[in-house]
């Protein structure tokens, strides 16, 4: 999957741009939009992430609802033990994550310019939906929605130096700090890059520590409460010129 406005800002002074002996995905904006933000904003999208994922697995028996890698895992038990239930489960949370990746790509090739305050406007409403049928308790059709709401967030991310901030893919996360690990010593990357994927895992950890302590003080609806809060303060703070 892959998000289609990936937006470029500088972690350090010293970044240094790729070379062509250590080629990095591409950073320059597309679609037209010249939107920017700070690198804090991706890292809260990440930290999201991994708090609701957290959340969702001690509460649905294992389901994720931004790591579709453990989903995928999931589904694969599933089918060789031919549990139908929860085959059934993970393949809606995985359609819907599709979908809403779906959604969130056509929103971002169709509307770039103010691709900010849309993504985090329907995200909002999600989460909303969600609450409603957590509270009447509609769990799979609850953890669907945030599930397709993840798959929307991930067209808000960031490109920093080659890497895209704002995703939950943690493994791809590790696997590219151990490829800047090993360039680093060729001087082909700089330690600021390196340490982009290093932060953007530690946020997703971090989120996802705070979703397990939530989880058992609370309910599932009060973390999407929590989610729901988090994503207007964003509409709210991130300033219009970043928009």
């Amino acid at each position: 999957m892959t998000a289609n406005i990936p937006l470029q800002i500088p972690v350090a002074a010293d970044l240094k741009a790729p070379t062509a002996s250590a080629p990095l995905p591409s950073t320059a904006p597309q679609g037209g939009s010249a939107a920017r933000y700070p690198f804090a904003f991706a890292l809260t999208l990440t930290g999201l992430a991994g708090f609701l994922d957290a959340a969702a697995y001690v509460r649905f028996n294992h389901l994720y609802v931004s790591f579709m890698s453990g989903n995928s895992t999931h589904l694969g038990i599933s089918v060789a033990d031919w549990a139908v239930p929860d085959l059934v489960a993970v393949l809606g949370v995985i359609s819907a994550f599709v979908a809403g990746s779906a959604v969130g790509t056509w929103v971002a090739d169709h509307f770039g310019a103010r691709l900010i305050v849309r993504v985090l406007a329907l995200e909002a409403g999600l989460f909303a939906a969600a609450i409603l049928a957590s509270l009447a308790s509609l769990s799979l059709f609850c953890v669907m929605i945030v599930a397709l709401t993840m798959g929307i967030q991930n067209v808000l991310h960031q490109a920093v130096g080659g890497v895209d901030v704002g995703k939950g893919f943690v493994t791809g996360m590790l696997f590219r700090f151990g490829q800047s690990i090993a360039r680093i010593s060729e001087a082909k990357v700089t330690w600021p890059n390196a340490s982009t994927s290093l932060l953007n895992w530690l946020a997703f950890v971090g989120g996802a520590a705070l979703g397990a302590v939530a989880i058992r003080l609370l309910d599932f609806t009060a973390c999407l409460v929590i989610g729901f809060c988090l994503i207007v303060a964003m509409l709210v703070v991130v300033p219009l010129r970043h928009r």
